[in-house]
This record gives structure tokens, C-alpha cells and sequence, in this order.
């Protein structure tokens, strides 16, 4: 399939689309970039033009026909083929004025222009929602995978996702799709055409979508990484794709260069094969011998190549190298050695087990021998490099190169990376010896001690020299230091060094001279606060030091009179730490190490318990608790060594340790840098006693996070406020976007209220110019504050020099450098502020568009009951801070213990401890009473608060210190938005509240259809905080999904409100965004996929529920659809995915990471459930199950499973068409329950209140729901009798119950019959054929095949026309003739009901041949047509045709009747019985067909024949007058409907037209033709000509029949003419039959109509109003009115 194909597709799926509503003077475009894809989509419409064209001044122009219009493609190209923009501006204001051979045409414009005339002149068919909209192509594609029944359905949906977003990301047009459309209509796909290895294993996976998205983004993935490598570091190859061997590389990049061709699993089995490490170095050894061991570098290729630096014991002749290896198949021709001074054999010893060692016998004679020695492997990753030196000991000083060496024992040299230009080569001694440029430069160690090479290194980069030791000499190669290999502090977060930690031989190093941090022999710059906190470390512990401060200082020996067991306790751990060289963040955690350590806290928490309660704390007391403080200038921290720290990193190692599995592996190692932020000891005592502030925040130094900083009150930063202006900048002048609309010469005003210096608020300021720049609106900022201070505002207006403000606003680097100087003027030209104290309180603050409010009353320490407040304890203490809760009407803040098991937490036991004795400790005379400290906030600002709100439209209250009910209960305010994105802490940091609730009522009322306006804006902002503000900017359809995702989690609430779990929504979105109680990109959050590794893929981002029983957690997903109908497959995947993500990959692995991902959930839903209260959206028996027990799910030791014989998860769909009726619900092959839902079932929905649960358990009868999808309960309580009579006497009260509906009483009620009920709701159903607003016409169709209760619904009609015809207008009677081919319409019942006339044929009383109307030559006319009704109901030929013809005629001039004489058609017409005897007495009669229908129809003598008994069928059209036709031939019968029908007609046109008042005009006729196929299938002409001008007439016709089909014949489509349908069960049905009936172009609704249709009940229709809304059913049925009336 080429791209000449799929470009004729792109035209064909245009037509399709402006098939329905096409016009002259149209003007389409099309903007495509590439010339090539341009002149194709062109040469398309040209194939498809045929060689049609218009011609105008010599230019032909090819044209499309469609729908009687003629398209005209034109081509922009000013070069080539096409025309300019000046002719195709000429050709669009032709076109436009439909004029001249323009007259029926339309323009579709192919450019690259940015010229407005084309642009903005013309519909883009490429916009977002249009045809060739890259999302449109996609659905339209989704579709074509569907129908086409291939295989790999799978994979090319998963293939059309990537290529939709890579068109989307990069600005491309749909003309991305063809390679895509190519393989799906020809189900030949080469993978190597969308950028990816070619692999059959993908192409053969059938149905497996998770799967399949995963190989292909694997295979991506890798095809960009190699493909990226060889084109930047193609001669680097061998290091970047470090993951396949050298062999491999050669093979394939270098010799042959097929690496894109190569299969995927090729790749594959290279990577596992290099992966899978077989074999692992694990330690070099000479006995006796000393070694220095470096890596080349702490890189997965670094560790490969390691220098070995031996130093041998004197007057050895021969050594033993030995390498370990674990790992057992190493073979001795896979060790190669180099040297060049000895020979050397190697011997691999495989009998250790699981080990092998490799033994080198070298000679040794005492001088230095390098050696090389390879390890060489099929499997890349197990290679390696050794290049060794043996020196003899102490023969060389190698103290200063040990840790920055490199030997090149190809080269015999030794090589440092040394900084400086000195080095000692001698422990002692001041000599110097100057290396100078040619010299032989021989350094003897007799000699010298130091080696200057500082004048050869300024002449040349090779600096070399030889150290002569007696007869040994050594070479010496000098280079500048390597690139440093970073070093995480604290070490024990060093994820990449994960394998080596826990040990007590693998602690670093400090170099305080250096600054540097040794490790693995290598040395790592240390550098800003990272440096100073090691440099505090190495201070305290060089000096042994305790505590230390400005003036005083405790030392370890300080000690000992106080308490002899924590002096030797903590003497034991710095000793360790001398030991070792190595600081606490340094420190690797060994058994050892943890040792000590744990006697340290026993040792400290037997102390602290000893302290007695209600007394003034000793001075000894007071020594003790300053244990571990470091204090400096104005900054005081908790350093490394303080028992709190130390006590909660011993219980993290402990949890590593015990997580660790058989190799060693730990999933510590693959927690996200979010969580490793978030284990920190700094929660275990989240704020302290202060002196001058009342109170600090204890917060992470984010440098090392041993370190904790003491912040007090008043220091407290507010970073996050910059980010917070200019974000609310953004969002208020989006949404109230017409104030602004003069655009920069708009003034923004802005009220800054107890905002002080305002730093944060300018730089706010600052990032919102710097992105608008010129297009910035003006802003003027009042300041109110209790008195006037110097703020930035002044600082900016104030300071002159351009360079000064450059440097402060850090403007004069990077991108803004070049534009500084004009931000700074923008500033100064469009920023003016005011300043003001804050007015009295009968005052009001200035109008302002938005303003931002800082509550700045002090917070107040109360005591409190740290094992009776609240917890904010997660995982035993691992994830820890405060929590908040309201006590007699204040706001409370406090780290609490209450319900938490502190038996296995030292850690939590010292933080209860410290919390309650810090204040004691710090403060003077105050006794220890065994209380903590909580923050108290006052509420006296909300006077302030409500006069913002009063002068400004929003007010963001910064730091509110109070939680959300204090907004909630503030009267005519809406809370429209609250954050916790911006800070770590454990309330909300911004929260924007409005006075202007009639603007979010207006907005919900009218994307919810009048809901409960007031119950919505709670719905919204106790789901998602983020929501209420959106809607203001959100497109309809954001708003409308809003809406869904709010009725779909209370319909599912619905399915499990029996159930025995307690169940809680959460918005996924929410989840995502935020953690708890910490905001978050959607990147940084634990529950996001990206931090786990996935870039892509279906998943829901919907609905979750959380359900609680006993130790068990259970999820539900719930993805929600509003609007079209949905791709359910892919819907149910997205569902699946996030059930399958969050259970097996987050929360149910029996690992560390998932604990702590299990408490940070639960702490995610109680936020929630928080909300959900606060709003009462939910009812607390509800929540038993989770607050019970709250402190022991935070503890994440919970099991988390899928809810045992139920669904996995749900799909609903608030489906907007009129395809969907009704609730319908079908359990899927994956176990989704997919649930379609008619959308005007939404308002409802949204107004449910979830809390009543008899209203939810109604809800189940009323939405027809099975009870298999009903959750119930497992087990039955005791009042198990009372639950299920309740329910039950629910359910019987939920029979279906017709809704009550109240019609207002008017003067005068038009004409309405009750069709039926809708079959759902049970609102009645009207037809109002007098209505012309809502009925154009009245013919209606009605269609069934037997049994499905047609009859007894056209009875019901006819019989309800009859009752109401008082309603006509002008209250006129109404007659109806009803044709009844199967004598249903002559029974008694209906006789008496409707008072009906009934007709056999015979002897009718009126004469077909009578004369109606003034139309010249009339009885020529009435013969004709006489004589082609006669021809078509018995197929005269047309000899026989003139022959009746002219009978007639003569007929009509014997009875004094002529047809150039008007004055003698009033005189008796002739009858058929004269025709026949005229016939009879012609000299010569054929016995033809002519005959034969002549001779039935006077032998069946079915007309009256005396005129005097003969009626006008007008006259006798009064009331219903029923002929019945059963029981006769059917030519004869539809000879008789058909002559009727002329007669009629004739009759119609001359009685005139009917009375019209308003909008409704009178009914004076009906004709029903029942079992009507038959009739329409002769085409007679009479019966079009009424359906299409009986309207005009006051005439209606009701054609039923058994089939759709029925309706279109030969000559006609009588369907074309009804307006009005009633559609019953019927046998067939076809796609083209539901697109004329129902207008539905969409193939899949087309299919779910016919699928409805033929499952109809009796007496079920579907009902096609005037205005094609279609709606299920329930019909009135004849018997039912017959018992209405009785």
C-alpha cells in the first residue's frame, strides 16, 4: 500500500465529512509544510475530479462533486505545479460570491502560507476537531484496527498512540499516519519503518496489549539510544553502548554496518548475555603484601579497569598474585598476561564452590614489574582489566600518591593525577630537586624529598621523571587530576555504592586539608555547604566533641561525671570513627558501626527516662540534651551524632538489612530520589521550643540530610511564594481574560496585605515579566501593612544603576543577559505601586483584581500529650512529621503518638522524649512535665481577611496555618482552589477563595445540566483541589469530563454501597500529583509511572477505589468516558493498567520500597477522606474500618489484594447520542465491567447523595442493574435481619415507578398523543403533529414484524386522534381513512373506541372517476393517471395503457362531459362499471390483461355504481373509515389504495390549505396504510405526491410496515419524506437502512442501533421525534387505553 493510497484515503475521509453539510461558497484549507506531501494530496483530488473541471480566462480548474457541490482543489506552490497566493485570494472571493460558472462551487485550499487572507478566510480542516485533525485520523484509524480483525489489533493500536503523540510533539501534520494506514489495510507491518528493530515475536503477540506496549517501547527505546550514539560518538561506540561486547560492536557498527537491521531479539540476547554476570572481581591479594587498589572510575566501564599497587615484603624471590572471582567458570585461556620483564602462567582453581581464584606466580626480584593482566569473556560485562605494579616495601613513599594513581603497565610507568606542582617523595626532609625541560631528571630519594616540576609543566604538557631508590628506579608520569567521581552525603544514600555499604571496611574517608572525600582510592571534591558540614563533622569528632557553640563546648570527657555508661558509649564511637579516618555522613554502616551505635541510644534513653518528672531540670540534665547540637553564628543544627539521628538511620539500616533478599540486592536501591527525600529524622521532631520565636521548625539540610537546621518562626522561608504569584497571575488573567482584552495598556491591580518586605512577591513579579515581556499586562500593587516599612518595591524604584539591578535580580547570565536592559525598563514603565497602613475596621481596602493575604499573627506553643495527639507517623517512624486537628474551635499542630506502637522504634521512644523535654531544657525555671509543644492558631485575622475579600475578586491566603474547614464554614465565600504543591509542610500552602460564588453557579449549572449548584462546588473541591479553578479556563469538553468523573464515582458507589468493604474514591489525578501531604510535579511522585520507569502506555487517570476490610486494602479502578461513545478495549486496558501498576509494581511487593509506598498511600486517602467529611460527601460508618484503625494502616504492613469474585475494575461511559437509552452492562474478557450510561442521566447522578445508602441500594432497581455486579457482603453481621429486610423493602419500593410528571394547565392545550414512556425514565413521550416547531410534517413510519406489538401502538395512535381532536386548531375535526390489509383495524373494541366507519370492497361509496379541481383539460388528466395506476397494479403494457385511456375519455364525452369545456365537468362523472361496458361493447375484445383487470374490478363490483349513493371521499373521510382490503387479491388491493389515493389527492389540492395560528397549523386528514410494503413497492405516484405535499394540506400519512427495507423501491425513497419514526424488533436491518432513518454516519453507532433494534421487547420501540432525538420506548399500547378509559 503506497502513500498515493493513503493520501486517497485522506480525500475520501474529507468527503465523508462534508458530505452532511456542504455548500456553495464553502472555502476549505490545509496547511502542509513538505512540497512532496503536498503535490501528493493534491494529485489525490485530481484522481478523484475525474477530469472534471471548470474553466475560467483559459485556466482549467478540476473539481470534486459532492452533494451537488463542486469542490475545486487548488495547490499552492509559486515555483512549481500550483498557483500563488494572489490567484488562489482571486479564486476564494469567486467561490465565495457564487457567482458565474462559481455559482455551485466550493475552494479547498493545500499551502504552506502565513498569509491571513488564506488562512484566516477558510475552515482548517487540519485544526484540532477537524477531519484531518491528527486526533481525528487516530479515532477514525482506531476504528479501521478494530473492523479489520487483524491480529495484531494490539500492536497497531500501541503503534498509533506513539505515532499520534510524535505528530502532536513535534507540530506534524496527518501525512505521519501513512506508513501506519499501510500496514493496517494491506496487515503487513515492518517495524524498521517506524523507527524501531524489526522483531516477529512482536508482530505474533496476539491480543496481550500490556505486553506489547512494553516490547515496543523497549524496542524504541533502544533504536533512539543507538541510533543517537553512533551519529554523536560513533568513534566511542565501544564505551557508550557499553551493554554489548567489543565482538559485537565490530561486527555490526564497524564491518558491516547493519546494526538497523538486525532483529530486536538479536539485541536482546547480546544485552542478557553481557547482563547476566556470571562472573564478578572480587579481591586481588599477595600475601603479605600491602595494595592500593583504584578503579579507572566509579563507572559501570571504570570499575572494569583497575590499577593494583603492591607493595612486596623484602627479599621475596617469588610471589603468588591471587584474584578472586565469584563465579566458577572462568578457564585459564581466558586470562591473558603482559609484562614485559617476566613470564608468567596462570592457574585457575574452580574447587571454592561458588568461587574461583586465579594464581599468577611472578618472579620477583625486588625492582618495579608491571604486569597486565585481562580477563577476556563471551559475556562483556565479566571482562576486565588488572595493571599491576610490585614495588618492593618501603623502597618507595607512596603515602601522597596512594589515592590518585594510575598504572600504564604498557608503558612502565606510573601515572598521578596530582594537582599542584610539588610532590613529596620522601616522609621527611626539605629538599627540593627542579625538573627542567631535557634534562634525564633523575630524582634520588639520598637526595631529595620533593620534586618541583612547576617550569616544566608551564613549557610542556608530558612531564616525567625517574625516582631512583638505591638501584630501583621508578617512572613517574605527571597529569592534572581526573574528572571527580561524586560521592553522595550521607553515604549511606549512595545507591550506585548500595553492594558495598553496610559493611564496616567500606567507610570513606575525609581530607579536611583537601577538602575531598576518599573513597575506593579515589578522592571526590567537596565543595559549598556539603564541605563546611564534613568540615563541622571532622571539627566535633577530631576534638571529640559533643556539642559545640559560639562560647561552649561538651566533650566526650565531659562526660564521665554524668554519665559514666553514655561516656563510654560515645568515647567507643569516635574511637570507631578515628579508626576508620571516615565521619557519621561517611560512615558505611557496618555491623560494628550499628553496634556501637545501639549502645549509644540504650545508653541515652536510660538517661532521659531517669529524669524526674515535674521538677526543674539539673544542670547535668540540660548537658545531656545539648548532646548532638552544633551551633554557629545565628544558625544552630542537629548534627550526625545527636541520638535522634543516629537512632532513626540504625532503624533504616535495620529495615535494608532485613529487605535485603538472597544476593544481597535491597529495593532501597530503586527507591525515587521523592522518597529517599522523605526519609529524613527531621518528622520525629518536626518543631522545638525556640527562646526568641516561641517556636522552630526542625527542617533537612538538603545538602546531608544527617543534618538537620533549627529554624526559628520568624525565619521561616518562603521560596515558594514566588512560584505562587506568578502562577496566579497566569491563572487570573486566563480566566478573566475579557478585562484585560487592550492587552499591555491593561492594568492588573494587585493588593499585597501583611506581606512585609515583599522578596518573594517582587521576584513573583519578576518571572511573570520575564516571560511575557512586552506583552505584559501594566500591574499596580497596594501595600497594606500594620506600619509603613522599606520593601523590594523600594529597593527596585530606588537603585539606578542598570549592573547593580542585573545582579541582584540575577538577570546578567544565561538566556535573559541579552535582554536585560529592556526587562528592567518593561519593569519600571509598567510596575507602580502604593503604600498604606492597614485601615480601621469599618474601612475598606482598595478594589483589586486578586490579592494575597499573609496571615501574620504569631503561632502559639500550647503543651500537649504526646501519646494522645494526633499521629503523623507512617512505617514505624521511617516516614514521619505532624498532624493537625481542631480542639475546641482552635487549629492544632503537634507531633503525636496516639494508637502508635513505639515497642520496636527506639527511634520514636527518643523523639517522644526529646519533644517533651526541649522546652524544660532550653527554658529557665520551667519543670519537666512530660508534655510536648503544639502550635495554636488564632483566628482573630478573619476580619482582615473578609474586607480583602470584599475589595478583591480572588484573595490567595499564603501560609494560612488553618485547614480547609475554616473556609468552608465562612459564609458567601467559595473556596476555589487549594495547593499543597509548593512546600513539604503538613498543611496547605496557598489557598484562593472568591466572593464571586454566582460566577462558579453559573459555570456548574451549565455543564451539569442544574444540578444541586451548592452540593456541586463542595463535590468538586472535596475530589480534587485543582478542579473548581480549572473549570473557569478549561475547554466544554474538560468541563464535561469533570462532570463525568463526579457522577461516574457515584454510580460505582452504587455497585459497592452493599458491600461489606468500605470503599473510598480517590481522583487519580490527585494521587499523582500529590503524596500525601506534599506537592509534587507529576514526575515526583511515588505513585507516578515515570519515576518507576514508564514513559507511556494506557492507564486511568480517573477514579480509584479504596476499599478497607480487616488487614486487607482492595482497589477498584475507574475510568470514566463522557461524550462519544468510547473505545471500551482500550478504556478497559487503561483501567487494568492501574490496578496492575499500583498492585504489583507499587504496593504489594513484600520489600522496604513498598512499605513505605503503602503508608504514604494510606496517608494519601485519609487526606481525602478528610475532605470528603469536611464536605459530608460521605457517611462516617463508612469510614470505620479505616479511622479505627488509622495509625496501624499508616504503619503499611496492610495486605493489598483484588476484591475476590468480582470485577477488576469498571468503564463507564456518560454516553452523548441518541444511540444510547438506557444503562447497559457488559462484563468484558479482562474482567472490566463496562457500563454505558445515556448522558441525561448525569445531572442525576451528580445531584446523588452517596451518603444515604437506602438511596444508593433504590438506585440498583431503578438502573436495572444485575446482581452480579453488585457488591455484597461476605459475611453477615448479627443485625443481619434488619440490613436485609431494609434492602429488600428498598428494592420492592424501587419497582418500576413511572416518574410523576407536571404539565402546566394552559388556556387552550395543543393536540398530543402519548406514544409511550421513555423506557428508562418514564417520562411520557409526546407526538404533537399540529406543532410545526417540533413536527415539520406528520407522516410518520412505524415499523415491526409481527408480534412486536405494532398494532396495538397505531391503534393506541389513531384512537388518541380521535379523543383529542377537540385540541386541533381551531378545534377542526380530523377524518382518517385507514387502509387494512389484515382486518386488525375492524374488531368492536376499536369500532366502539373510535366510533369508525368500515368499508368492505364492495360497492364504495365514491367514484374514482369523479372530477375534482380547475386544472385545464382535467378529465384528459384524471383518465391518464387512472390508466397508470391501472398499468402499474397489473402491468399494462402501454398499447393497453392508451386504450383504457382513451375509453375513459369516451366514457366521460357520453356523459356530456368534455374536456376543453370546464362548464360540464360538474355534470355526474362516468363509473368504472360504464368504462367496462364500454370496453364490452367494442366489435372486437382481446382478452388481454386490459380485460382481466376491468372484468375484477366490475365483477367484484368494489365502487358504488349509482351515483346518487356516491359521497365525496372527502365528504366521507369523517371520523376513522376503515376499508378493509383482506381477503382479495393483493393487485387488487393495491389497485384500490392506490386509486383512493389519486382520488385524494385531487380532492386535497382543491379543498386548500388549512387554518395555521403560531407555530401550529391544522390537521384536516390522516391516512394510515397498514402492511404498507406491499402498496409502496408499485411505486404509485399518488402516494409520494401526498407524503410530500400533504403538509401544506394539513395531511398526514402513517405508513407501518414489517421492514426498514420497505421503504426505499425502485423510483422512490418514501423514507425521505417521513419525519417521525416508531421502530419495533425487525428481522433485518442494514447500515445504510439506520444512516437514512436515524442520520448516523459513525459506523459504530450504526452497529449499536441495529443491536438494539433487534433486541426490542414487545411493545419496545425506538422513537425518532421532529427533531431526530431518538429515545427507547415503552409504547402506549390499544388495550392499555381501552383501561385508562374504563
Amino acid at each position: 500500500m503506497s502513500a498515493k493510497q493513503y493520501n486517497d484515503y485522506l480525500v475520501q475521509c474529507f468527503l465523508d465529512e462534508v458530505n452532511k453539510d456542504i455548500q456553495a461558497g464553502f472555502r476549505y484549507q490545509f496547511k502542509s509544510p513538505n512540497t512532496e506531501n503536498s503535490l501528493a494530496l493534491y494529485d489525490a483530488f485530481l484522481r478523484r475530479a475525474d477530469n472534471q473541471y471548470i474553466e475560467i480566462n483559459n485556466v482549467k480548474l478540476p473539481f470534486l462533486s459532492c452533494s451537488g457541490v463542486q469542490i475545486i482543489p487548488v495547490l499552492h506552490n509559486s515555483d512549481g505545479e500550483g498557483f500563488t497566493e494572489n490567484y488562489i485570494s482571486y479564486l476564494r472571493d469567486e467561490v465565495a460570491g457564487r457567482s458565474g460558472v462559481f455559482e455551485h462551487s466550493a475552494l479547498f485550499i493545500i499551502h504552506n502560507s502565513m498569509l491571513d487572507t488564506l488562512i484566516n478566510s477558510a475552515l482548517d480542516v487540519g485544526a484540532c476537531g477537524s477531519v484531518w485533525s491528527p486526533e481525528t485520523i487516530a479515532k477514525v484509524l482506531r476504528e479501521q484496527i478494530h473492523q479489520s480483525g487483524s491480529d495484531k489489533r494490539s500492536l497497531y493500536e500501541c503503534l498509533l498512540e506513539d505515532q499520534l503523540e510524535l505528530i502532536i510533539e513535534e507540530g506534524a501534520t496527518v501525512f505521519g499516519f501513512s506508513p501506519l494506514f499501510s500496514a493496517i489495510i494491506e496487515d503487513s507491518l515492518k517495524l524498521n519503518t517506524f523507527g524501531l528493530f524489526n522483531d516477529p515475536i512482536l508482530l505474533n503477540m496476539v491480543g496481550q496489549t500490556e505486553q506489547v506496549r512494553r516490547r515496543l517501547d523497549e524496542n524504541r527505546n533502544l533504536y533512539n539510544r543507538i541510533e543517537h550514539d553512533v551519529e554523536h560518538y560513533a568513534d566511542q561506540l565501544e564505551t557508550t553502548l557499553d551493554d554489548f561486547s567489543p565482538r559485537f560492536i565490530k561486527e555490526h557498527f564497524e564491518d558491516q554496518s547493519n546494526w538497523q537491521s538486525l532483529e530486536f531479539k538479536e539485541y536482546l540476547d547480546e544485552i542478557n548475555a553481557n547482563k547476566v554476570q556470571k562472573l564478578l572481581f572480587e579481591s586481588a591479594e599477595i600475601a603479605d603484601a600491602v595494595l592500593y587498589e583504584r578503579a579507572k572510575s566509579q563507572t559501570k566501564a571504570g570499575l572494569k579497569e583497575r590499577s593494583l599497587l603492591f607493595q612486596i615484603p623484602q627479599n621475596q624471590q617469588s610471589i603468588d598474585l591471587v584474584l578472586t572471582f565469584l563465579g566458577n567458570d572462568l578457564k585459564a585461556e581466558q586470562v591473558q598476561i603482559k609484562s614485559s620483564s617476566i613470564k608468567a602462567i596462570p592457574e585457575v582453581n574452580r574447587a571454592g564452590g561458588k568461587r574461583c581464584r586465579v594464581k599468577i606466580q611472578v618472579p620477583f626480584t625486588g625492582e618495579p614489574t608491571f604486569i597486565s593482566i585481562d580477563i577476556k569473556r563471551e559475556n562483556r560485562s565479566e571482562e576486565c582489566k588488572f595493571k599491576c605494579l610490585l614495588v618492593e616495601k618501603d623502597r618507595f613513599y607512596l603515602e601522597e600518591i596512594k589515592n590518585c594513581f594510575r598504572i600504564d603497565s604498557a608503558k612502565a610507568w606510573m601515572t598521578l593525577l596530582i594537582e599542584g606542582n610539588q610532590l613529596r617523595i620522601k616522609a621527611d626532609g626539605d629538599d627540593v630537586y627542579a625538573i627542567t625541560e631535557g634534562a634525564i631528571n633523575k630524582v634520588s630519594l639520598e637526595d631529595y624529598s620533593i620534586v618541583d616540576f612547576e617550569d616544566l609543566a608551564n613549557q610542556t604538557d608530558t612531564v616525567q621523571f625517574n625516582v631512583c631508590s638505591g638501584q630501583q628506579t621508578l617512572l613517574l608520569n605527571i597529569e592534572g587530576p581526573a574528572a571527580e567521581d561524586s560521592v553522595n552525603t550521607p553515604l549511606l544514600f549512595d545507591q550506585d555504592r548500595f553492594q558495598k555499604l553496610l559493611t564496616d571496611d567500606y567507610n570513606a574517608e575525609y581530607n579536611r586539608s583537601k577538602n575531598k572525600i576518599i573513597i575506593d582510592n579515589s578522592e571526590s571534591l567537596v565543595v559549598g555547604i556539603r564541605q563546611s558540614l564534613l568540615a563541622f563533622e571532622s571539627d566535633m569528632v577530631s576534638k571529640r566533641l559533643l556539642y559545640l557553640n559560639d562560647s561552649e563546648q561538651l566533650s566526650i570527657d565531659d562526660l564521665q561525671s554524668i554519665s559514666p555508661t553514655l561516656y563510654q558509649t560515645y568515647d567507643t564511637l569516635f574511637k570507631y570513627l578515628d579508626q576508620y579516618k571516615t565521619l557519621p555522613s561517611l560512615v558505611a554502616w557496618g555491623s560494628g558501626f550499628c553496634g556501637i551505635v545501639q549502645s549509644v541510644l540504650d545508653a541515652y534513653e536510660e538517661y532521659l527516662l531517669s529524669i524526674p518528672l515535674n521538677d526543674v531540670l539539673k544542670n547535668e540534665h540540660k548537658q545531656i540534651l545539648k548532646i548532638g547540637i552544633h551551633k554557629q553564628a545565628d544558625r544552630e543544627r542537629i548534627s550526625p551524632i545527636h541520638p535522634l539521628v543516629l537512632a532513626y538511620y540504625l532503624q533504616l539500616v535495620r529495615e535494608i538489612n532485613n529487605d535485603r533478599d538472597a544476593d544481597g540486592n535491597s529495593s532501597f536501591t530503586k527507591l525515587p530520589s521523592v522518597t529517599l527525600d522523605r526519609l529524613v529524622p527531621s518528622g520525629l521532631l518536626p518543631f522545638v521550643y525556640h527562646k526568641e520565636s516561641n517556636f522552630a521548625h526542625v527542617v533537612p539540610v538538603k545538602e546531608n540530610t544527617f543534618w538537620l537546621e533549627i529554624v526559628p518562626q520568624k525565619q521561616v522561608s518562603y521560596n515558594y511564594v514566588k512560584r505562587l504569584v506568578r502562577d496566579k497571575l497566569d491563572e487570573f488573567t486566563r480566566a478573566y481574560s475579557r478585562l484585560f482584552s487592550v492587552g499591555s495598556r491593561s492594568t492588573l491591580i494587585i493588593n499585597f496585605i501583611n506581606q512585609g518586605v515583599a522578596a518573594e512577591l517582587f521576584l513573583g513579579l519578576m518571572e511573570y515579566f520575564k516571560e511575557r515581556k512586552e506583552k505584559a499586562f501594566s500591574i499596580h500593587v497596594n501595600f497594606y501593612d500594620d506600619v509603613l516599612i522599606r520593601n523590594e518595591f523600594d529597593r527596585f524604584s530606588e537603585t539606578s544603576s542598570y549592573d547593580e539591578l542585573k545582579d541582584w535580580l540575577t538577570i546578567n547570565s544565561g538566556a535573559f543577559r541579552g535582554e536585560a536592559d529592556l526587562l528592567i525598563d518593561i519593569i519600571r514603565s509598567r510596575l507602580t505601586y502604593s503604600k498604606f497602613t492597614i485601615p480601621k475596621e469599618n474601612e475598606q481596602l482598595a478594589y483589586a483584581h486578586l490579592a494575597f493575604f499573609k496571615n501574620n499573627l504569631p503561632v502559639d506553643c500550647r503543651l500537649i500529650n504526646t501519646h494522645e495527639a494526633l499521629s503523623g507517623v507512617l512505617c514505624g517512624g521511617l516516614i514521619a512529621g505532624e498532624a493537625s486537628e481542631i480542639k475546641g474551635g482552635a487549629y492544632f499542630t503537634s507531633f503525636g503518638l496516639r494508637q502508635v506502637e513505639t515497642h520496636h522504634s527506639q527511634a520514636l521512644r527518643l523523639a517522644a522524649l526529646l519533644g517533651n523535654l526541649w522546652q524544660p531544657s532550653q527554658q529557665a525555671n520551667t519543670p519537666y512535665l512530660g508534655n510536648g509543644i503544639g502550635l495554636a492558631v488564632s483566628t482573630d485575622f478573619e476580619g482582615l481577611l473578609e474586607r480583602s475579600y470584599d475589595s478583591a475578586l480572588w484573595t490567595t491566603i499564603i501560609d494560612p496555618k488553618v485547614t480547609l474547614d475554616f473556609f468552608t464554614t465562612q459564609k458567601d465565600v467559595v473556596l476555589i482552589h487549594y495547593s499543597d504543591q509548593y512546600t513539604t509542610s503538613a498543611g496547605y500552602d496557598a489557598i484562593t477563595v472568591t466572593k464571586q460564588v454566582d460566577l462558579f453557579k453559573r459555570l456548574l449549572y451549565k455543564e451539569s445540566g442544574g444540578s444541586a449548584i451548592n452540593n456541586l462546588l463542595s463535590e468538586f473541591n472535596a475530589f480534587n483541589g485543582e478542579w473548581l479553578l480549572r473549570m473557569l479556563t478549561a475547554p466544554p469538553k474538560d468541563r464535561k469530563e469533570k462532570n463525568g468523573i463526579i457522577g461516574g464515582y457515584k454510580f460505582v458507589s452504587v455497585l459497592l454501597c452493599q458491600s461489606d468493604i468500605s470503599w473510598i474514591p480517590l481522583s487519580v489525578a490527585e494521587i499523582i500529583r500529590v503524596s500525601g501531604n506534599v506537592g509534587l510535579k507529576m514526575n515526583d511522585s511515588e505513585f507516578s509511572r515515570s519515576v518507576h520507569g514508564y514513559r507511556k502506555g494506557a492507564i486511568s487517570d480517573d477514579v480509584l477505589f479504596v476499599g478497607f476490610k480487616d488487614d486487607t486494602l482492595y482497589l477498584l479502578p475507574l475510568e470514566v468516558k463522557t461524550g462519544v461513545r468510547p473505545d471500551y478495549a482500550y478504556a478497559g486496558q487503561q483501567a487494568k493498567e492501574l490496578k496492575r501498576y499500583l498492585i504489583e509494581e507499587v504496593l504489594q511487593p513484600k520489600t522496604l520500597a513498598s512499605r513505605l509506598y503503602r503508608g504514604l498511600f494510606i496517608r494519601q486517602v485519609l487526606m481525602q477522606v478528610e475532605k470528603f467529611q469536611l464536605y459530608q460527601m460521605i457517611s462516617y460508618q463508612k469510614l470505620d474500618a479505616l479511622l479505627l484503625r488509622r495509625e496501624w494502616w499508616l504503619d503499611g504492613e496492610y495486605h493489598v489484594s483484588s476484591v475476590p469474585d468480582y470485577v477488576d475494575g469498571f468503564v463507564l461511559a456518560h454516553v452523548e447520542n441518541d444511540t444510547c437509552f438506557e444503562p447497559s452492562y457488559k462484563l468484558s474478557n479482562d474482567n472490566i465491567l463496562q457500563i454505558e450510561l445515556p448522558y441525561s442521566l448525569l445531572s442525576s447522578l451528580i445531584a446523588l447523595n452517596t451518603t444515604d445508602d437506602n438511596a444508593l441500594v433504590e438506585l440498583v432497581k431503578t438502573y436495572k442493574i444485575n446482581s452480579e455486579y453488585v457488591l455484597k457482603a461476605k459475611t453477615v453481621a448479627n443485625a443481619s435481619e434488619v440490613i436485609s429486610t431494609t434492602i429488600s423493602t428498598a428494592l420492592d419500593e424501587a419497582e418500576v415507578k413511572p416518574v410523576t410528571v407536571v404539565v402546566p394547565v394552559a388556556e387552550k392545550k395543543p393536540l398530543q398523543i402519548l406514544f409511550g414512556h421513555d423506557s428508562f425514565t418514564k417520562v411520557p413521550l409526546y407526538w404533537e403533529p399540529t406543532n410545526t416547531a417540533k413536527f415539520m410534517n406528520t407522516n410518520t413510519g412505524i415499523i415491526g414484524t409481527m408480534g412486536t406489538g405494532k398494532t396495538q401502538f397505531t391503534k393506541s395512535v389513531i384512537t388518541q386522534l380521535m379523543r383529542n381532536q377537540h385540541c386541533n386548531v381551531s378545534g377542526e375535526p380530523i377524518g382518517i381513512l385507514i387502509f387494512d390489509y389484515k382486518s386488525d383495524y375492524v374488531d368492536d373494541a376499536f369500532i366502539a373506541a373510535t366510533g369508525a366507519k368500515k368499508f368492505k370492497l364492495f360497492k364504495l361509496p365514491y367514484n374514482p372517476l369523479s372530477l375534482y379541481g380547475d386544472t385545464p383539460m382535467l378529465p384528459v388528466h384524471t383518465a391518464a393517471g387512472f390508466a397508470e395506476t391501472m398499468t402499474r397494479a397489473y402491468g399494462l403494457g402501454k398499447k393497453q395503457q392508451l386504450k383504457l385511456e382513451n375509453l375513459i375519455l369516451e366514457c366521460y364525452e357520453a356523459a356530456g362531459i368534455y374536456a376543453e369545456d370546464s362548464s360540464t365537468w360538474g355534470l355526474v362523472a362516468p363509473t368504472i362499471e360504464d368504462v367496462w361496458q364500454r370496453f364490452l361493447s367494442a366489435e372486437k375484445i382481446d382478452e388481454d390483461s386490459l380485460y382481466a383487470a376491468l372484468s375484477k374490478l366490475a365483477r367484484f363490483k368494489i365502487f358504488e355504481t349509482i351515483p346518487e349513493k356516491m359521497l365525496s371521499l372527502y365528504d366521507l373521510m369523517s371520523g376513522v373509515t376503515v376499508i378493509e382490503l383482506a381477503g382479495y387479491p393483493s393487485e387488487v388491493q393495491n389497485l384500490i389504495v392506490a386509486l383512493t389515493l389519486d382520488l385524494f389527492y385531487s380532492q386535497m389540492q382543491k379543498k386548500g390549505k388549512p387554518t395555521v395560528q403560531g407555530d401550529y397549523r391544522q390537521i384536516t386528514k390522516m391516512i394510515l396504510v397498514d402492511e404498507a410494503d406491499n402498496f409502496m413497492s408499485q411505486d404509485f405516484p399518488s402516494l409520494r405526491k401526498i407524503l410530500k405535499e400533504g403538509r401544506e394540506y394539513g395531511v398526514g400519512v402513517i405508513l407501518s410496515t414489517q421492514d426498514i427495507t420497505h421503504f426505499k423501491t425502485g423510483d422512490n425513497n418514501y423514507a425521505s419524506y417521513v419525519l417521525t419514526w416508531v421502530i419495533h424488533r425487525v428481522s433485518e436491518i442494514k447500515n445504510a437502512d439506520i444512516k437514512a432513518i436515524f442520520n448516523k454516519d459513525d459506523r459504530s453507532e450504526q452497529e449499536q442501533l441495529m443491536e438494539t433494534i433487534r433486541k426490542l421487547d414487545k411493545h419496545y420501540s425506538l422513537y425518532i421525534d421532529g427533531d431526530k432525538q431518538v429515545k427507547k420506548m415503552r409504547d402506549k399500547a390499544f388495550w392499555e387505553i381501552l383501561n385508562d378509559y374504563h
